[in-house]
């Protein structure tokens, strides 16, 4: 018995029969399309509350940090006069967080000159510069052998 092929494949006919389009939902009340903070800062808030073990934690420990951040310290004030900063904020402005291998905060800044120092609040000798900020870093963490 012989086979009948056809010359073209049947397709079946949708006969314009397609789904509507789906109407706008709004969004709940009090809801917010985006959220009201940089990008990368709620996922840092999550990893936070992770890490703190608790909403609770983790807003101490954001509270404790700004707190920290308003109280004039006057080291820090003295250490970012000698470098041509008028106060500690505008000390930490010109700053890059770093955190060391163990864990030590560091910061690198940019001084006059187009230079660089490396300081944290136990080490305000800031006895050598850097051409770069990649030169500063380097200083903190140490060589990785491959």
């Amino acid at each position: 018995m012989a086979r009948h092929h056809p010359a073209e494949p049947k397709v079946r006919k949708t006969a314009g029969i397609n789904p509507n389009p789906q109407s706008y939902v709004a969004p709940p009340v009090g809801s917010v399309p985006e959220a009201p903070i940089p990008v990368g800062v709620e996922m840092q808030a999550q990893i936070l509350i992770r890490e703190a073990g608790s909403e609770a934690l983790a807003k101490t420990a954001v509270a404790g940090a700004a707190e920290r951040e308003l109280i004039p310290d006057f080291r820090e004030d003295q250490f970012g006069k000698r470098f041509g900063f008028a106060s500690r904020p505008e000390l930490l402005a010109a700053s890059l967080p770093l955190v060391a291998a163990d864990g030590t905060a560091w910061w690198t800044t940019a001084v006059a000159g187009d230079r660089w120092i490396v300081w944290n609040q136990d080490d305000m000798s800031a006895e050598q510069t850097f051409a770069t900020v990649e030169e500063a870093r380097c200083s903190v963490y140490p060589p990785t052998e491959l």
